[in-house]
């Protein structure tokens, strides 16, 4: 099977490729200026990220179907629970997780607590259009993956993210790799709130050139500040390196027991 042909797209925000009948771009732009959010604000009805990348994305359209996969931060901001519930969890391990002394060190918990999910977290998994997934008990071959291969496009990027009033960290991000045999997406929603919990919510898309098929798997994982804080190496005297607890691969790491949810769509 002779090489497929390789189109590069290169501008000065916008990156990709096309190949084997499909266009993936990733565009980097900066963050959106006072008045966008503010528009953000009022588009959502809650409080938005501090910081949004509302003209970044990654787009992956098959071009004779004019089948879309996008990911974007206002439609995955778009999935994050408004009901009069929804940061009650969190709320109530707050007041457990906390002690007095360091609520009183945190007067801004009080601002940060709102009638939505106020950690900002979605499990959007993709704007599509002319494709729809199904549950499947098929996933992702990742040996297919660890094959070594020619990459003709890898980035990486942020969609949004947002410090929860000093708290912690909320964030949305994405990579993807394009190889000769097909292309692989991962989007993560990674949250940690200090002395309450890390969360883990990770979109993995698949698509093996020739076949008809994109795969796409959706894991969620949840684990207790505590447990992973027990897992930082000690250094000399005990100390403890808590800078880890900022490195996503690091409590990626060492988080485990994913629930997965497997999806197949048809071209």
């Amino acid at each position: 099977m002779s090489a497929a042909l390789v189109e590069k797209i290169e501008s000065e925000t916008v990156g990709g490729v096309r190949l084997n009948g499909w266009e993936i771009t990733s565009s980097h732009m900066p963050i959106l200026n006072h008045t966008a959010i503010e528009q953000y604000a009022d588009d959502l009805g809650f409080n938005v990220p501090e910081m949004i990348f509302g003209n970044n994305y990654l787009r992956i359209r098959h071009l004779a179907s004019d089948t879309l996969l996008e990911l974007n931060a206002l439609d995955a901001l778009r999935m994050v629970d408004t009901s009069q519930d929804s940061a009650k969890s969190v709320q109530v391990s707050i007041a457990q997780g906390w002690t007095e002394s360091s609520k009183r060190n945190r007067s801004d918990i009080t601002d940060v607590i709102k009638p939505f999910d106020w950690t900002l977290s979605t499990k959007y998994r993709g704007t599509t259009k002319n494709l729809s997934f199904v549950p499947s008990e098929q996933g992702i071959d990742y040996s297919k993956l660890m094959i070594r291969e020619e990459i003709h496009f890898y980035d990486e990027n942020i969609l949004y993210e947002d410090d929860l009033g000093d708290n912690g960290t909320s964030q949305l991000s994405y990579r993807v790799r394009v190889m000769p045999s097909g292309f692989f997406v991962l989007q993560r929603f990674f949250l940690r709130v200090d002395g309450v919990l890390f969360r883990i919510y990770d979109t993995r898309i698949y698509h093996e050139f020739g076949s008809n098929r994109v795969l796409r798997e959706f894991s969620t994982r949840e684990a207790p500040f505590e447990d992973v804080r027990r897992q930082v190496p000690k250094k000399k005297h005990d100390d403890e390196d808590l800078s880890l607890l900022n490195n996503i691969p690091f409590v990626d790491g060492v988080m485990k027991n994913s629930q997965v949810e497997s999806e197949v769509a048809t071209l």
